[in-house]
């Protein structure tokens, strides 16, 4: 397993400025997802990883294993493929880093495998080729299995969050 990236995903002190940037183009492609209320797609991605938590709560440590070598093998090459379309890539990476963490309950780890293999996915319920538009449910599913989990990811996953996104350790 891959402790560290090989290098930033932003240059050292780039980072906050860099996701500023790229939550400003995805609020402007979102905005017709949001025109009259959330979409169907959304709707149906929200539902989706309710169901990811539900199996999450099933998973052997084996299938957590599985699925972890799944994300290791991906993660980071997507990440630095597509880093500038993902306006929630904070939430991601910390999460990649809580899944990691022997500290957090299976469960939750598996949970979060789930999410991580969901993002991973190139044909989801919106294709992730259609650019911004394409993360919105990976974002959905994301966020919504973080508010399922809670706490789960701590400020300890989240500084390793910003520290391999080139950002300054305390948010601003």
């Amino acid at each position: 397993m891959r402790n560290t990236i090989n290098r930033l995903i932003f240059r050292r002190g780039k980072g906050e400025k860099a996701l500023s940037k790229i939550q400003a183009k995805a609020e402007a492609a979102y905005t017709p997802l949001y025109r009259e209320g959330r979409t169907p797609a959304l709707d149906r991605a929200e539902e989706l990883a309710l169901q990811r938590v539900a199996e999450a709560a099933e998973r052997t440590e084996d299938e957590f294993e599985r699925d972890e070598a799944k994300v290791e093998a991906g993660f980071w090459p997507k990440v630095q493929r597509v880093a500038r379309q993902i306006p929630f890539l904070e939430d991601l990476v910390a999460a990649y880093y809580a899944m990691r963490d022997p500290e957090t309950p299976l469960q939750v780890r598996a949970a979060l495998a789930l999410g991580l293999l969901y993002f991973l996915w190139i044909f989801d319920i919106i294709p992730d080729f259609l650019g911004f538009v394409g993360y919105a449910d990976d974002g959905t599913v994301l966020t919504t299995i973080i508010l399922q989990v809670g706490g789960a990811i701590t400020d300890a996953h989240r500084a390793k969050a910003r520290e391999a996104l080139g950002m300054a350790s305390n948010p601003s």
